[in-house]
């Protein structure tokens, strides 16, 4: 800790004395006691100003797992460490990494990475790895399951008091205020929508900084491929197997478009999480016993596990409309932002969502229970100019929001 002792040189046996830097010589007292820290033989102020060309930066983040944030961020960061002095990654522990940790086309030395946390364990080890970094600003993608334990998390974020922290909230909850205690103890919290700031500042009255930066979309990519389905009526719907999902609402639509498209094609790619394996399979056996109802054998595939990048952008470059019916419960609503839909748009094709929040800052089509989105697929199917229209609506829409730009507006919290 600091203690202001004299303005006059002087010394000391009982006192380590250290002579005030020059660039801290115009704050007062108190902005020396409350704010700075002598580490390591100097001292940090922490509300000091810089630009983030001179800053080193702690990311924490899942990374190369089969989860939707792991994916965010081996976006984001690529993109973000191009206007930083420094970085180094501090990554949950990870059995089966979906592939190397690459930057820019190159494998990460070790000295950029280390494997330090568990979700649901003591946050020490990761604590300590982050304090031999010295870094001068903290980010952290948040989601529940990652961070489970309120006492882990709140005693992460104390101890990590003397940093600059932000948090990336890829979820808030409405309707849950046993989460308010995680919250509130955030500094300053990086969101997705509108309605998520909204929530925490006007509802929960959370004193944090709120940002607003939207999720980041894929480039652009206008390639297709041969269409191996032999029928111009085909449909992707993508993403975890989990209800929420209402992978059942565009089984049902296809039920509705048969008789009028005998060739009409639904595939499912149903991703799958080890820590959810039960689930999955009895999800999965609804969804078997619904197709054999409606008797679409023929017309449906459900394509199971976690799916590589380049398998999805297979699917996507052969497939004429891609669907997103999730459901939202009224007692667990959650601002969210998918980034699944953003890239079914980044591959040039026709995206149809339901109105939830996770799609309510993109320009889809929207349409909710099966015979809305049997209608608004007949549409398309039908009529071409239909189909240009709404990819030009989308294109727009991802060309203001890449990452490279989403990541300038990270940059631009950093600096305030």
């Amino acid at each position: 800790y600091i203690a202001i002792v004299s303005d006059k040189n002087f010394s000391s046996n009982d006192l380590k004395v250290v002579e005030l830097p020059k660039n801290l010589e115009h704050l007062s007292s108190e902005e020396l006691i409350v704010n700075c820290k002598y580490i390591n033989n100097s001292i940090k102020y922490k509300n000091l100003k810089k630009q983030a060309k001179d800053c080193k930066v702690a990311l924490i983040s899942n990374y190369k797992m089969m989860c939707g944030i792991s994916t965010y961020a081996e976006n984001l960061y690529p993109e973000l460490v191009k206007h930083v002095k420094d970085f180094k990654l501090f990554i949950e522990d990870n059995d089966l990494p979906t592939g190397d940790i690459v930057i820019d086309g190159k494998k990460l030395s070790d000295d950029k990475v280390v494997t330090c946390w568990k979700r649901g364990e003591s946050l020490n080890n990761l604590i300590s790895e982050i304090n031999k970094y010295e870094p001068d600003i903290v980010l952290i993608q948040h989601e529940w399951g990652l961070f489970p334990n309120a006492g882990n998390w709140l005693s992460f974020l104390t101890q990590l008091s003397d940093y600059k922290v932000f948090v990336t909230m890829h979820s808030t909850y409405p309707h849950h205020k046993d989460k308010i205690i995680c919250e509130a103890a955030i500094p300053n919290i990086i969101v997705h929508l509108e309605g998520a700031k909204k929530n925490l500042k006007e509802e929960k009255n959370i004193s944090s900084n709120v940002f607003v930066i939207q999720h980041g979309c894929y480039n652009l990519d206008k390639e297709k491929i041969y269409n191996n389905y032999k029928s111009n009526h085909t449909i992707l719907q993508m993403g975890f197997g989990f209800q929420y999902k209402n992978f059942e609402a565009t089984i049902e639509a296809v039920s509705l478009l048969k008789n009028k498209y005998h060739d009409v094609f639904l595939t499912l790619l149903f991703s799958e999480s080890p820590y959810n394996k039960v689930g999955h399979q009895l999800y999965y056996n609804s969804l078997i016993d619904l197709i054999n109802k409606h008797k679409l054998n023929d017309n449906v595939a459900i394509i199971r596990d976690f799916q590589s990048d380049v398998v999805i952008k297979s699917f996507l470059k052969t497939n004429k409309i891609a669907v997103f019916p999730y459901m939202s419960n009224p007692n667990h609503e959650v601002f969210g932002a998918s980034g699944a839909a953003r890239l079914a748009m980044a591959n040039n094709i026709p995206v149809i969502t339901s109105n939830i929040n996770h799609f309510s800052d993109l320009p889809t089509i929207k349409a909710n229970l099966p015979q809305e989105i049997s209608n608004e697929i007949d549409k398309l199917f039908s009529d071409y100019k239909i189909v240009e229209e709404q990819i030009k609506k989308q294109n727009k829409f991802i060309e203001n929001n890449t990452w490279d730009k989403i990541a300038l507006k990270y940059i631009e919290a950093f600096e305030k």
